[in-house]
């Protein structure tokens, strides 16, 4: 893949078809604790459940979990609303001989 392909990207772009890219959430507050971004190896996963309000919305006021599929990655999952951008992983190192 060419470096001018190695960049952050809309995650309105993302691929949804199971392969795995990197994944960069905004940062967000908690208890006045501001919390950097996190950035992950993940994939979409389309049966993963989000916290939604009574009108199956994200964010605001949750009240019960929904299949509305979810950013995953090794370090658990985002709301889909959570991450913001993605980068393709590099290629791997070529194979010694």
């Amino acid at each position: 893949m060419p470096i001018s392909e190695m960049k952050w990207q809309s995650i309105a772009t993302a691929p949804k078809d199971g392969q795995a890219i990197l994944l960069l959430s905004a940062p967000d507050e908690i208890d006045g604790a501001v919390r950097p971004a996190k950035c992950n190896i993940g994939y979409w996963w389309p049966e993963g459940d989000s916290w939604v309000d009574e009108y199956g919305q994200l964010g605001g006021d949750c009240f019960t979990l929904a299949v509305t599929g979810v950013w995953a990655s090794g370090m658990g999952w985002f709301q889909p609303n959570e991450v913001t951008h993605w980068m393709p992983l590099p290629l791997p190192p070529a194979k010694e001989q």
